[in-house]
């Protein structure tokens, strides 16, 4: 017979899940731990401000490379 799933029960961290063959009885138990997943680090999003700022660098550097190769 196959095992059914009985009762399934968290505790202290652990996932406990009770299986039976007749219905009443448990059959075997399995228990695995529960992994909490860690937060990735937050990067901030750069402001209309900044990005503005740094394209207008990365402009003048292109315009400044393209000057120095006509020379």
């Amino acid at each position: 017979m196959t095992p059914v799933l009985l009762r399934s029960i968290e505790e202290n961290g652990m996932l406990k899940e009770e299986f039976t063959e007749d219905g009443k009885t448990v059959s075997h138990t399995v228990i695995t731990s529960i992994i909490q997943e860690q937060p990735g680090p937050i990067t901030e999003t750069p402001t209309l401000e900044e990005m503005q700022t740094q394209t207008l660098l990365n402009t003048e550097y292109l315009v400044v490379m393209s000057e120095i190769e006509n020379v």
